[in-house]
């Protein structure tokens, strides 16, 4: 940080020597100028940018205000113990005290002369012409102390009169104190505003703000080339002396943000989101983000791709899907004797449950197992797209539609299964569609008034309630009956942990890791993840045994890796986690995998020892800490255990 100091004669001395005091975490940079050589001084600093702060005292200070520059100014005031300390001097020194002041007197000195009964007055010059006059005037007609800054104080001197300088170390340190905070922060603000002006000049939209006068305050470089202007040009002008096209009328009457608006410019079509701007609860202004036509078709192209890049194919069969508890069998079972008809299913569950998984399954266990799965995500695409993508469109539709139309996704589907996910994001002007479609098996294209008949299983998927959302009114009732003509509510993780074993075994394996690892990562996680209530289910286990094998091959220790994962499963409450019972729940499950590994291997310790991946002398130590051999129905005989 850099600071310039405006400063002249004795003011420079207590400068030095105040700044000489301690180490400043700034550069100070000392400027010797009166008045009208301190202006000059400050439009070169401010044209420059060579200093971040300007500190100036009486005249100087005054004048330089008086510029109404952009660079911060920092007076060096006069504080009542200045005032004080003058006049207690000059009343020791037994003479008329005169205290001159730039321009202005100075207010709070009438309220020190009764205090101090001394001959006071006042007076005030306007430059240093005129202030040589007075002091010749005031010195000749009799022997006053002089009060005052640098300028009066050397004039004073120079005529051979007695002079107070009315500024104390403490006044010119706190200026400089405050000339540093502010310097710091103004640096702070010029480095965020210069983080704000990167990242919009990075965005690939335009982006413009106006103010709730309608004056436009800032523009980026898109918005400058979309919009055909030049930002030195527009800022501070009217938006509609700018681009009459873009109107806020609206978006300040009603606060309320007007989004994908198509505009038509002198520079072409261009979709426009227009949003209100509040602050404290109060409109300061509106932003509008703008893109041409153009970028938002290949967006679409993008998000397509993004959606279903994964082709139209399942992969997955009931063989892939891990459980043995009992109410996730019977889902199971139920889902595979849905899988041999046509009927609509609606597969209801929290995120992570495995929704595609049955959807996928279903398809496969299915007579259309050789035709398309075509699968799509209600939530991943905006309602224009969405609905050009299941419906399809013909050639001129509307702007950028393909030449020669597109196939929708139901056409694509054709004598197989569609799978929509997230069903429950679905507008109601789409769900209107999709239930003709379901009624009528049959499609038309945007912009056709051909009707294309179709074949199509239709899968649905939802993590909402929709008999909720029924009652609202925000999904069709008809369409929930059409679609509930089968359904399947996965569990969650939490009510089915019996499964988890298996399944973090089976995501263990995925990874990589070799079983002996796998089974011993099981007997001290296993406690823990039953203790978690898994929100995100299925796919947050994915997670955690990815992290943990990701941790393991790095060669983290065990209990880093198992410290690392309750801080990701409970976070500030790992503290209320029970040791000792964590503990208890560890060794039983040891226990249990011991007994189930020696009856594999019917008693062989020195088997059983490689698979659990410990030595026999640990194994023979554990068989006796957990009392195995005291149980007769473990112990069949003296052979039972082989060495």
């Amino acid at each position: 940080m850099k600071i310039a100091v405006f400063t002249y004669s004795k003011l420079t001395r207590i400068l030095q020597e105040v700044l000489a005091e301690k180490q400043w975490p700034a550069e100070f940079i000392l400027h010797e100028v009166l008045i009208e050589e301190a202006i000059k001084k400050a439009h070169e600093i401010e044209r420059t940018n060579s200093a971040d702060v300007i500190v100036a005292s009486g005249a100087n200070a005054t004048a330089i205000e008086e510029q109404r520059l952009d660079i911060p100014i920092v007076r060096i005031k006069v504080t009542g113990f200045d005032l004080v300390n003058a006049l207690w001097l000059a009343k020791r020194m037994n003479r008329q005290a005169v205290v001159m002041s730039y321009q202005e007197p100075i207010p709070q000195l009438e309220q020190f002369r009764d205090l101090f009964r001394v001959d006071l007055r006042q007076e005030v010059y306007d430059g240093v012409h005129d202030a040589q006059e007075k002091l010749l005037r005031i010195l000749g007609s009799g022997k006053p102390v002089i009060i005052g800054a640098s300028l009066i104080s050397e004039l004073t001197e120079r005529m051979g009169g007695h002079s107070i300088f009315i500024y104390s170390r403490s006044s010119i340190r706190l200026a400089l104190e405050t000339a540093v905070e502010l310097a710091s922060q103004r640096r702070s603000e010029i480095e965020k505003r210069q983080k704000i002006q990167a990242m919009m000049r990075a965005v690939h939209e335009g982006i413009l703000y106006v103010d709730t006068n309608g004056l436009l305050m800032e523009i980026n470089p898109v918005a400058e080339r979309l919009l055909g202007v030049s930002a030195q040009d527009v800022i501070g002008k009217s938006i509609d002396e700018v681009v009459p096209e873009i109107k806020f009328d609206d978006v300040f009457k009603k606060g309320r943000p007007m989004l994908n608006v198509a505009q038509k410019t002198k520079q072409g079509m261009l979709l426009i989101n227009r949003i209100p701007v509040i602050h404290q609860g109060e409109l300061i202004g509106a932003v509008a983000t703008i893109q041409d036509a153009q970028a938002v078709q290949k967006a679409e192209k993008a998000i397509r791709h993004r959606v279903y890049s994964k082709g139209f194919l399942a992969k997955a069969t009931f063989e892939h899907i891990i459980g043995k508890n009992p109410i996730f069998m019977n889902l199971i079972n139920k889902a595979q004797h849905y899988a041999q008809t046509d009927a609509t299913i609606l597969i209801r569950g929290e995120t992570g449950t495995g929704k595609e998984l049955f959807a996928q399954s279903i398809h496969n266990a299915s007579n259309r197992n050789r035709h398309p799965f075509v699968a799509v995500n209600c939530a991943a695409l905006p309602e224009s797209i969405l609905e050009s993508e299941l419906f399809g469109y013909e050639e001129g539709a509307f702007t950028g539609a393909r030449k020669g139309g597109k196939q929708g996704l139901f056409e694509l589907a054709h004598r197989g299964t569609i799978f929509l996910d997230e069903i429950g994001e679905m507008s109601l002007s789409l769900q209107s569609r999709l239930l003709r479609v379901i009624q009528e098996k049959e499609v038309m294209r945007l912009g056709s008034d051909m009707v294309i008949p179709i074949d199509v299983r239709i899968i649905a998927a939802t993590n909402r309630d929709l008999k909720s959302m029924v009652k609202d009114g925000s999904f069709r009732q008809d369409l929930y009956y059409r679609l509930n003509v089968l359904s399947i509510e996965l569990p969650p993780l939490r009510e089915r942990l019996d499964d988890l074993p298996d399944l973090f075994r089976f995501f263990l394996k995925n990874y990589k890791l070799d079983k002996q690892m796998v089974e011993k990562v099981l007997s001290i996680m296993l406690p823990v993840l039953c203790d978690h209530n898994w929100p995100g289910n299925i796919r947050e286990l994915e997670n955690i045994a990815e992290r943990v094998s990701v941790l393991l091959k790095a060669r983290v220790t065990m209990d880093e890796v198992l410290t690392e994962v309750k801080k990701e499963l409970f976070g500030s409450h790992i503290e209320f986690l029970d040791s000792t019972g964590l503990t208890k729940e560890v060794e039983n499950w040891e226990r249990q995998l011991i007994l189930k590994v020696l009856r594999e291997v019917q008693g062989s310790k020195t088997k059983a020892a490689d698979l659990l991946g410990i030595s026999r002398t640990t194994l023979w130590r554990k068989i006796k800490d957990y009392g195995i051999d005291g149980y007769d129905d473990e112990k069949k005989s003296d052979n039972s255990f082989q060495k």
